[in-house]
């Protein structure tokens, strides 16, 4: 085994010397030189410049998918109200709100309600705003003019759960005030009470209706779509129930190819409904028990609003049945579907428990009902059907007595005078 010698205090120093000179020189010129380095561009031929040269990273539809998920998008949802109402109001289209609870609470303020109701019959008010019915039927008969409003539009806004007749009733006053400032709405002009001149005496001069009626013509009376509701709601009320005659359509104020709400079809009937019903038929949807748009319903829903109006009802309530009592209820309703009511309805006049009025409109109701005349002696009363047949013989004996005197009259003139030219 060889030793080897331990190197001299000289031979260690000159050794640490040499291993001191290889560190790093980390002088200011070292350190500049150093970051010239590593600006200096780089080689063309390396794999950074070279794309055939790079690893290539494959992305799978899978990963893309997380990858774009993961990154956070705009949405309906995070829009502030007041651009979302500037949307909703443009397109008017009633599925935005219905898209996800949060857009429907955040399009739910009244205002906003208030204003999509106000644009959805805006074309028909501002078209029909005060104008008797008369006067529109007559343009629009003559060609000069067209219905206007959306009617799927306003279906489908009378059929919102929060749409009740204040509501309808604040939304037409709002509408009014905004665009229809000074014009005479002529709701008074019609067969019923048309204002008479003042040194005529009439029955009615001094009831509320005629007074409003006046100062409707006098330009001294400012819209007030409650007064008038009211008004004519009270003065509808007080007809006799008589659905061939009742004319409780005065204005245009509903597209007449909208549809009435299920809900006011098929009863029951509040008090809140029946004055919105009466709003939807004064307004045009329905003129003595014609309904414009029957086609919409199923014969069942129309079958379903005889039996809560007529068959089942405890009461009949004059309104309702002028409103709603109509051929159109039963177009199309199959022979079977109507024998089973009109059996009800027949068991109903038999018990004669109606006011003569009622009984009429029964009667009235079979006859639409009947068109296979299987329930005749329910057509008519029994004193309509004699005074009928009276009628009848009547004229039958004035026919053969006239004829007798026509006979003797020839006799006459054959018997006394001789024709001897001339």
């Amino acid at each position: 085994m060889t030793v080897e010698p331990t190197p001299s205090i000289q031979e260690a120093q000159i050794t640490e010397q040499k291993e001191g000179s290889s560190q790093p020189d980390m002088s200011p010129a070292a350190q500049a030189r150093e970051r010239r380095k590593r600006s200096s561009p780089i080689a063309p031929g390396s794999a950074v410049c070279n794309p055939s040269k790079r690893q290539k990273t494959i992305h799978t539809l899978p990963s893309m998918l997380t990858r774009c998920s993961s990154r956070s998008r705009p949405s309906l949802q995070t829009l502030p109200v007041e651009l979302l109402e500037i949307i909703f109001f443009y397109s008017m289209d009633l599925a935005l709100p219905r898209a996800s609870p949060l857009l429907g609470a955040k399009l739910s303020a009244k205002s906003t309600r208030l204003r999509a109701f106000m644009m959805g019959f805006h074309d028909t008010w501002d078209q029909c705003f005060g104008i008797p019915k008369h006067e529109i039927y007559k343009s629009i008969r003559n060609g000069e003019t067209e219905l206007k409003g959306d009617e799927e539009l306003q279906t489908a806004l009378l059929s919102m759960p929060w749409v009740d007749i204040d509501f309808i009733l604040e939304a037409q006053q709002a509408w009014a005030d905004e665009y229809a400032a000074g014009r005479c709405y002529r709701h008074y002009e019609d067969e019923c009470c048309r204002p008479y001149p003042s040194w005529v005496k009439i029955s009615h001069a001094g009831h509320p209706y005629h007074e409003h009626a006046l100062q409707h013509e006098d330009k001294a009376w400012k819209f007030n779509a409650r007064a008038c509701f009211e008004l004519d709601y009270e003065r509808a009320c007080q007809h006799l129930p008589s659905p061939s005659f009742f004319k409780g359509s005065t204005l245009v104020e509903v597209n007449t190819n909208a549809s009435f709400p299920v809900e006011l079809i098929t009863g029951p009937w509040d008090e809140e409904k029946k004055r919105r019903l009466y709003w939807l038929s004064r307004g045009g949807q329905c003129n003595g028990g014609s309904n414009y748009s029957w086609c919409e319903y199923p014969w069942e829903v129309r079958l379903a609003c005889l039996n809560a109006a007529v068959i089942y009802a405890e009461k009949l309530d004059p309104l309702i049945l002028n409103c709603l009592i109509g051929g159109w209820l039963f177009e199309d309703v199959p022979k079977d579907a109507k024998r089973e009511p009109l059996v009800n309805l027949c068991n109903r006049i038999a018990k004669a428990g109606e006011t003569p009025e009622m009984m009429d409109t029964l009667r009235y109701i079979v006859r639409l009902m009947d068109t296979d005349w299987d329930f005749i002696e329910y057509h008519e009363s029994e004193d309509e059907s004699n005074s009928e047949i009276n009628s009848s013989d009547d004229e039958e004996s004035v026919d053969e007595e006239s004829v007798d005197e026509e006979s003797v009259d020839e006799e006459s003139v054959d018997e006394e005078s001789t024709y001897l030219g001339w």
